[in-house]
């Protein structure tokens, strides 16, 4: 018994040990140079890296070289079963400004190996809460969407396009 909780105590400080030491700004890069195939670049960022985390500040996001947000702060957390994106203060471009509210507080992405099939979404804006799940063995996303008040009164053709549910939520559901 004493041998299998060192081989676990072992196990966990190797694993432990080698995200600490992950080169991160590397995957970054390596992360980035992925995102540009797609036509989205990120620009003037700031990256720092702590120790179980990426830290990325004053990042702007260009999507086929239209302006289309400027980021505060992102925190990149990677852990082995469990990865935590986590957006803050997040600016949309001034050409959305009659889609949707502009200012986003925050954002967490999260994946799990214990549920590897799924990623889900969470976030918090002007335009209300929303939740999002997106299924990788189907390429499905769902988006439920709690409106703000602000949403509702100036943002009603946005709304319209989506359907809305019996608890007053707002369903979006696209195959991707």
């Amino acid at each position: 018994m004493v041998r299998v909780m060192k081989f676990f105590a072992y196990s966990v400080f190797f694993v432990m040990m080698l995200i600490y030491f992950m080169p991160k700004i590397s995957f970054y890069y390596l992360f980035e140079d992925t995102l540009l195939k797609s036509d989205v670049v990120i620009s003037k960022e700031e990256l720092a890296e702590n120790g179980f985390s990426l830290d990325i500040s004053n990042a702007n996001v260009f999507v086929k070289s239209i302006d289309t947000a400027k980021i505060k702060s992102i925190n990149v957390k990677v852990f082995a079963f469990y990865n935590l994106v986590t957006l803050q203060d997040i600016t949309l471009a001034k050409s959305m400004k009659s889609f949707v509210p502009l200012h986003v507080e925050s954002v967490n992405i999260k994946y799990s190996i214990l549920n590897p099939q799924l990623i889900s979404v969470n976030g918090v804006g002007d335009f209300g809460e929303f939740e999002a799940k997106y299924s990788l063995s189907a390429g499905v996303i769902i988006l439920k969407l709690k409106p703000s008040k602000l949403m509702l009164d100036k943002y009603r053709a946005t709304l319209d396009s989506l359907k809305k549910s019996e608890n007053g939520e707002y369903i979006y559901e696209k195959s991707i």
